[in-house]
């Protein structure tokens, strides 16, 4: 995590996500990673939060080996990425990863995959359109399937795309900062009053 990063709610969130991990060497149960008191195999799979397993992937014993290798999560799989090359719209991102881009990019320096880049974008430009489409319409009637399967930034984008709509409208109508008239009759009589 990134000292910007340090405070932020959705940051920590998207951390504790779970990733499968590979143990390269046999753990003592005295460690107890898992929190079950069990010795861990070597070759064993397990799931760990993202932010102990990038810790422990980083990490090198003192004869250069790592502790564990890292797995790919579902979530960005291959099922999920033909899914989303067939239709991005219709992925619900609140079931397969709450903070699927914010997770996702956390995951570039550990997982040696050139093409989730390239698949987040992607996701995130055809999903985007569809966001702003929807919170530009003002009516929260339209595309409701849709905004239920919004992954935590997608929601941020969507509050700001309807807050932006109704300043536009208020700006607009004049609502914002109404002009008010200013009498010249009044100024005007009461300097010809003081000549």
């Amino acid at each position: 995590m990134n000292n910007d990063e340090y405070y932020d709610i959705d940051s920590i969130l998207a951390e504790h996500s779970k990733i499968p991990c590979i143990f390269l060497h046999d753990i003592d149960a005295s460690v107890n990673l898992t929190g079950d008191g069990n010795e861990i195999a070597s070759n064993s799979r397990v799931e760990l939060p993202f932010w102990m397993a990038k810790v422990l992937a980083q990490y090198r014993l003192p004869n250069g080996e790592s502790i564990v290798t890292i797995e790919l999560p579902r979530a960005y799989g291959t099922r999920v990425r033909n899914s989303l090359d067939a239709s991005p719209t219709s992925i619900d991102f609140r079931q397969v990863s709450p903070y699927f881009y914010q997770f996702g990019t956390k995951l570039y320096d550990l997982i040696i995959d050139d093409q989730l880049p390239a698949t987040l974008e992607k996701a995130f430009k055809a999903r985007l359109k569809e966001i702003m489409n929807i919170s530009l319409t003002g009516s929260t009637n339209v595309g409701q399937d849709f905004l239920q399967k919004l992954d935590e930034t997608e929601k941020e984008l969507f509050k700001a795309g309807q807050e932006s709509t109704a300043e536009l409208r208020k700006w607009r109508h004049r609502r914002r900062q109404q002009l008010k008239p200013v009498s010249l009759g009044h100024r005007i009589s009461s300097q010809s009053s003081t000549n």
